[in-house]
């Protein structure tokens, strides 16, 4: 190639290089209009409507009823609910993290991939809430149950395992 094409060509390519560097960004919060200004996102409500009173559920979040199962009596509560929201992943994560301990939860541990996972007990239970992020909404998935050995089945059988 001529000494001349050669730099010609090398132009090409940064300017097409520059031109597509422009098009992938680093992914960000929400941003307020034509300012790109990043705002961050607002915090989730508690709903009024709860299954069981000492376990919130973000606001706008509808129970799943065909896929969702709870019992509860004077000394026994076991659930599994499943909800659907529009929330993002991450802000459903910031939620539980902030709201299970207003209601004396404890968060044992967090597993964040695809479907993300945060573990709590309190004396005599455990709670296990699922996030999993979909295109156009966000499930979740709470899990209420007595910790093993806790529940006294009422029948002089001792204790029972779960």
């Amino acid at each position: 190639m001529k000494p001349c094409k050669f730099s010609i060509y090398i132009a090409l390519i940064s300017i097409a290089a520059v031109a597509l560097s422009g098009c992938v960004s680093a992914p960000s919060r929400r941003s307020s209009g034509s300012s790109g200004i990043a705002q961050v996102e607002k915090p989730l409500n508690v709903s009024a409507n709860l299954k069981f009173e000492d376990v919130p559920i973000p606001d706008g979040f509808s129970i799943l009823r065909d896929q969702s199962f709870v019992f509860q009596n004077a000394s026994l509560r076991v659930g599994m609910m499943r909800y659907a929201g529009r929330a993002t992943a991450e802000q459903v994560m910031v939620f539980f993290k902030t709201q299970m301990a207003i209601y004396n939860w404890e968060l044992q541990n967090v597993v964040e991939h695809v479907i993300s996972e945060m573990y709590f007990s309190k004396a005599d239970e455990t709670c296990i809430i699922a996030i999993e992020p979909l295109t156009t909404k966000t499930i979740i998935n709470v899990a209420v149950s007595p910790k093993a050995g806790t529940f006294s089945t009422g029948l002089g059988l001792g204790k029972g395992k779960f």
